[in-house]
């Protein structure tokens, strides 16, 4: 898999980070992986909402602790 061309908001990534922070923990997953699942998926979806952005950042965080 490449590397997004641009780099995610920053500020997008804090919000959803804080925003996915209990469900992450919950799942088991560190704030590492987390961080990484989170910023991957506010690069590959810029026009998207926040919160169409955090499902897609919880189905890949189930699938990541699986």
């Amino acid at each position: 898999m490449s590397e997004p061309a641009i780099s995610p908001d920053k500020a997008t990534v804090h919000r959803a980070m804080a925003r996915l922070d209990g469900f992450a923990r919950g799942l088991g997953l560190d704030e590492a992986a987390t961080r990484m699942i989170v910023e991957r998926v506010v690069a590959d979806m810029p026009e998207q909402t926040d919160e169409e952005r955090s499902i897609e950042a919880r189905c890949r965080m189930i699938v990541a602790s699986a």
